[in-house]
C-alpha cells in the first residue's frame, strides 16, 4: 500500500483558537518561533525566500528545504500559519507555497490578527470547504522579499553586514502646517568597509499608472515627501546624513522619471531596474 498523501490545504479547522488551546496542543521549537516572527514582519513570504530569511534555516545545507517544509506543515496544521500556492502552467510543477500568520501565530507573538490570505467558504458535494486565493498585495511583498534575500547573499559573499532591515517604519511629521506620514517600504543600514550606508527603499511592481510612460503621480508624491522630510531636519535625530533613496522597479521606463524628480527636489535617489539591483549594490560598494 502506498503512503496516504494529504492535500495541500487539508487540516482540521479549529473554529476558536485561544492561548489555552495553543498551550494544550502546540509545542514549537525556537526555530519555528523564529520562522513565525520573520513571517509576521513581512506579512506574506514564499517558502523559497524563507530558506534564506530565517537565520536558523539558512545554513542547514541540503536538508534545509525538507526541514522548512516540515515546519510549515506543522505550523499550518496547528493554525499558526496559513498558506496558498500560485497557479502554475501545466507541466511546470508546483510553485513554493506563500505563507502568512494564522490566528495561532498571531496569538503566540502577541499580535492582533489580520487575515492576509483571502478565504472563500463554499459547499462542495455537501461538504463545507475553504478555497484560498493569492492576495493582491503579494507581488509587491514578494519583490521586497527578493530584494532582501539578494542583499543577504550579497553581504555574506562580500563580508558586509546588514545592521538594519525594517519594514514600513513610518515617520509622521509636520511641514509648513501640513501633516506628513512617510512610510518607506524598507529602512536599511548596511555596513560596507567599516562605513554605514543608510537607505530608504521603495519597491515598484510597475502597475501604478500602467498606461503612462511620462507621469507617475504616486512616485512623484513619494519624492516630494522625502524632500519635505529632508528639509524638516528631523532625520538628523537618526542619521548623520540624509539616507539614499532607492526605487527598485519592474518597469524600466520609470527610472528616468524618478531620477529626474529626485534631482529637481534635492534628494539623492536612484532608480534601479529590479534585475540590476545587485549590480547596483556592487557599484555602490566600490565607491565607498
Amino acid at each position: 500500500m502506498g503512503r496516504f498523501r494529504r492535500g495541500w490545504y487539508e487540516r482540521e479547522e479549529v473554529s476558536k483558537v485561544t492561548l489555552d488551546w495553543l498551550k494544550s496542543n502546540v509545542r514549537l521549537t525556537h526555530r519555528e518561533m523564529e520562522l513565525l516572527q520573520v513571517v509576521s514582519e513581512r506579512k506574506l513570504v514564499n517558502r523559497e525566500h524563507l530558506e534564506t530569511l530565517v537565520p536558523s534555516y539558512r545554513h542547514l545545507g541540503e536538508n534545509r528545504t525538507r526541514l522548512i517544509n516540515r515546519s510549515i506543515r506543522k505550523l499550518f496544521d496547528n493554525m499558526c500559519l496559513d498558506k496558498i500556492h500560485e497557479k502554475q502552467d501545466l507541466g511546470k510543477g508546483n510553485s513554493p507555497c506563500i505563507v502568512a500568520l494564522d490566528r495561532g501565530g498571531s496569538l503566540l507573538l502577541n499580535l492582533s490578527h489580520k487575515r492576509r490570505i483571502p478565504h472563500h467558504k463554499m459547499m462542495v458535494n455537501g461538504q463545507a470547504e475553504i478555497r484560498r486565493s493569492v492576495p493582491l498585495t503579494y507581488r509587491h511583498a514578494n519583490g521586497i522579499n527578493q530584494t532582501e534575500v539578494d542583499t543577504i547573499l550579497f553581504c555574506e559573499e562580500n563580508g558586509y553586514e546588514i545592521l538594519e532591515w525594517s519594514h514600513e517604519k513610518g515617520k509622521a511629521f509636520n511641514y509648513n502646517n501640513e501633516k506628513i506620514l512617510m512610510i518607506p517600504d524598507v529602512s536599511i543600514k548596511l555596513k560596507i568597509k567599516n562605513k554605514t550606508i543608510n537607505i530608504f527603499l521603495e519597491y515598484d511592481t510597475g502597475k501604478e499608472g500602467i498606461r503612462s510612460k511620462k507621469s507617475f503621480p504616486v512616485i512623484h508624491e513619494k519624492v516630494l515627501n522625502y524632500r519635505k522630510y529632508k528639509l524638516s531636519k528631523l532625520w538628523a535625530e537618526d542619521f548623520t546624513y540624509f539616507p539614499l533613496v532607492f526605487l527598485v522597479t519592474e518597469d524600466e521606463h520609470r527610472i528616468p522619471y524618478f531620477n529626474q524628480k529626485c534631482k529637481e527636489h534635492g534628494v539623492q535617489g536612484y532608480g534601479i531596474y529590479y534585475e540590476n539591483y545587485i549590480k547596483f549594490l556592487s557599484h555602490l560598494a566600490k565607491k565607498v
